[in-house]
């Protein structure tokens, strides 16, 4: 395989090249015819070293944003993976679901003693948003189960966060 294979594999000919490359460096060949002056030349030469000089701090700080941002990127994930341990409240929703396997609303309003089950349903759909609990119906209705390890305290390491 051939250097121009490719290039003709793409549907590109040679002299569409050429034509398009003389088109981009028509000025420079008309710079050249007119002035053979070799101090005209080292000053393009100069010119256009400064040039690149200047894209390649550009290309630079460029660079140095992005790593900025990967690492950005790094550390949210990070901290996504990071957890907390759950309120005294929530632990206890969790293990009833645990204990009982599924449990809806009237179950918490009886474990927390409250007037109506609009707060029992708020805070099983709160643990439902962070994923401890997992959400099914059945009709009107709706019922949670266990979804992940929870972050409950163990008995010898109170605030210890179980590993998921």
């Amino acid at each position: 395989m051939t250097n121009q294979e490719p290039v003709m594999n793409k549907g590109l000919t040679l002299d569409k090249l050429a034509k398009e490359f003389k088109g981009l460096t028509s000025d420079i060949e008309e710079i050249s015819k007119q002035c053979s002056d070799p101090f005209f030349i080292a000053l393009l030469l100069f010119q256009l070293a400064k040039e690149r000089e200047q894209t390649n701090k550009i290309i630079a700080d460029i660079s140095e944003r992005l790593k900025a941002l990967e690492n950005k990127v790094q550390a949210n994930v990070q901290n996504q993976e990071e957890h907390t341990i759950l309120a005294e409240v929530d632990q206890r929703i969790v293990a009833l679901a645990d204990q009982k396997g599924m449990i809806s609303a009237d179950d918490v309003k009886a474990l927390l003693s409250y007037n109506c089950v609009n707060a029992a349903s708020q805070r099983l759909n709160k643990l439902f948003r962070e994923g401890y609990l997992a959400k099914v119906r059945a009709g009107k209705k709706v019922f949670f189960t266990i979804k992940k390890t929870s972050l409950l305290p163990t008995p010898n390491h109170p605030h210890k966060q179980s590993p998921l």
